[in-house]
């Protein structure tokens, strides 16, 4: 049986700027429906907060206009049937993160008042982040990381592409201009590299690595189901193709992370273009001339010369890498594609009828078309202009 640890906030309230104290806690839904999910995928849960402190949930996350009336009677049933746990957490000074499959961190406004401060929970996370192990921060979780610090003083985090909270989502709280400081503020300050939805208030999820972050509460259950679907050791769709140009890493770095060309190289894909260089970009995608659809990517990993990897947003979902590898007489490309969770049925049924039965043999073929006209590319590029 999987096991995972969820770590809870114990504070009660989040001290404002102005001194005041802002009633607060664990948000109704991020603890509610990731319990919900992992329960229901029969996973262990251990739940643990500073201390072994009960957790105080928001009030304000279980009324409107937070969430629908029906919402907050589903999620106060969970919470009472489910009391004895909840009341009776473990102490985080006593849970050693290497025993579980995954550690998760639901928010609300209690971690910026506890956990941010807290070196118990600041040496868990440098270890879980160090090891390997799924990490999942949601919404405010990822304040909590502000009390990591590597062996060598470092933020353990920087670098690393994740979410959470954004600015314009916490302004949406009256209380927020008495903060004495904004979640992505401080990520980027300290070297985070940020990103966010297009739009406020809908899931939106980011995974870098072992790193799984969620930016608002209706991420909640999105962020469980990745974490659990990686955890999978097949995932639900995987392609890989490989090809050797001559030509060496650097200068097939150049074109692979170089969107506006490799999109135009696809078959599927056109019109790619970046959001925020080497960081966010979107694009265009079809098959055949009725089915298209438009997606948005961040890059999770770029090493010049190694490897350039990205994840697409939904509908796609998807984590995409080129790994380069130097051979005699050139570079070993391989491009690969993984999918961790299925695609919805309605999905398939729009693929089957353009054509696409076969979603993994249409992938294949693809990203062969693409690596050819990449070598093609680089053959162009190293001839240089004649005449």
């Amino acid at each position: 049986m999987r096991a995972v640890l969820m770590v809870l906030s114990a504070a009660d309230h989040w001290t404002l700027r102005d001194g005041r104290r802002h009633p607060t806690g664990v948000w109704a839904e991020e603890i509610v429906e990731p319990h919900r999910i992992f329960a229901a995928a029969g996973w262990r849960i251990t739940v643990a907060t500073p201390g072994g402190v009960p957790p105080t949930i928001d009030r304000l996350s279980l009324r409107p206009p937070a969430t629908s009336p029906w919402r907050a009677r589903r999620h106060r049933r969970y919470l009472a049937a489910h009391a004895r746990e909840f009341d009776h957490p473990r102490s985080l000074s006593e849970v050693d993160a290497a025993d579980y499959d995954a550690v998760f961190y639901p928010g609300g406004h209690g971690p910026m008042e506890d956990l941010a401060v807290d070196p118990v929970s600041g040496a868990l996370l440098t270890r879980t982040l160090r090891a390997g192990t799924p990490l999942a921060l949601l919404c405010h979780a990822p304040a909590a990381t502000l009390a990591a610090t590597g062996e060598d003083g470092t933020w353990p985090f920087a670098g690393y592409t994740m979410t959470g909270l954004s600015n314009r989502e916490e302004r949406l709280n009256r209380f927020a201009r008495r903060a004495r400081w904004l979640l992505e503020d401080e990520l980027v300050a300290r070297g985070a590299r940020y990103v966010r939805g297009r739009m406020p208030l809908r899931p939106f999820v980011v995974v870098d690595r072992n790193l799984y972050t969620g930016q608002n509460p209706a991420s909640s259950a999105r962020l469980a189901r990745w974490v659990i679907a990686d955890g999978d050791a097949r995932p639900a769709l995987s392609v890989s193709v490989s090809r050797t140009v001559a030509a060496p890493p650097e200068r097939v770095y150049a074109l692979v992370s170089d969107i506006t060309r490799m999109g135009e190289w696809s078959p599927e894909t056109y019109a790619a273009r970046w959001r925020e260089p080497g960081r966010r970009f979107t694009g265009s995608n079809r098959i055949g001339p009725f089915y298209r659809w438009r997606m948005t990517a961040t890059v999770t990993e770029a090493v010049p010369g190694r490897v350039f990897a990205f994840a697409t947003g939904w509908p796609s979902s998807s984590s995409w890498r080129y790994e380069l590898e130097p051979v005699e007489g050139g570079t070993r490309i391989t491009e690969s594609m993984t999918r961790a969770a299925p695609q919805m049925a309605l999905v398939r049924a729009i693929q089957r009828l353009v054509g696409v039965s076969d979603r993994a043999a249409h992938l294949r073929a693809g990203m062969a078309a693409t690596l050819s006209r990449l070598d093609a590319a680089l053959g162009r590029d190293h001839d240089g202009p004649t005449g």
